[in-house]
């Protein structure tokens, strides 16, 4: 994956979305990374978010692909609502699995509101009884959850139970449960979390630390 570069695949989504996908053999999908985009950053362009995503700062795609990795990037509508956008990830989620044969198991993340979202559609996939095939869940800086979105989680289970489920934090953003890094890890919902000492730039999906961190705990 390149910065500028055309994807392999460009899939049509449910509820108006759409996703990229950057496949290393160009045809096949076989070791996935969905990467959804945040309603406030680039969801409705995949062109931009393919710039953030392989930001010369850090180029997350680049160092994914020299993993083997496939890269997906879904986006919704700019006006999309929390079940509309659900609706998108959870056609991204169950295309990919449609799409990749045997048991490879998807990587599944999501920045800001993203991570609520693909937080729920798991859960949601196995609170109804589906495989989503889904082997690690990552978050980047989420959101606190709205009274309805946690209201939502809450009727699914809260968290997804099958995946190993990451979070990376920046200093001086508002931690999803409310906890920092001198807080006992036992508390946390997650598996695992990086409290990240720098954030981003603008044009940048994520910092060199936070890429490393993650890179180092997918399969």
């Amino acid at each position: 994956m390149a910065v500028k570069s055309k994807p392999s695949q460009q899939w049509t989504l449910d509820n108006g979305g759409s996703a990229w996908a950057y496949l290393v053999n160009r045809s096949q999908v076989s070791a996935p990374v969905i990467l959804v985009a945040d309603r406030d950053h680039d969801a409705t362009c995949l062109d931009a978010f393919a710039d953030t995503v392989n930001s010369p700062d850090y180029p997350l795609g680049t160092m994914l692909a020299r993993r083997g990795k496939d890269i997906i990037l879904v986006g919704y509508e700019t006006d999309a609502d929390w079940g509309t956008a659900v609706g998108t990830v959870r056609s991204a989620v169950m295309e990919t699995k449609r799409r990749c044969p045997g048991e490879q198991r998807t990587v599944l993340g999501g920045a800001g509101w993203a991570g609520l979202l693909t937080r729920y559609v798991l859960a949601e996939r196995e609170y109804a009884g589906f495989d989503h095939q889904v082997g690690v869940y990552f978050c980047l800086d989420s959101t606190k959850p709205t009274a309805d979105e946690q209201n939502d989680l809450f009727d699914v289970g809260n968290m997804p139970m099958l995946p190993t489920s990451l979070k990376i934090t920046t200093d001086g953003v508002p931690d999803l449960e409310e906890l920092t890094a001198h807080d006992d890890p036992g508390l946390s919902m997650f598996d695992d979390a990086l409290y990240a000492s720098a954030s981003p730039t603008d044009s940048s999906w994520m910092t060199e630390e936070q890429g490393r961190w993650l890179l180092d705990r997918l399969p």
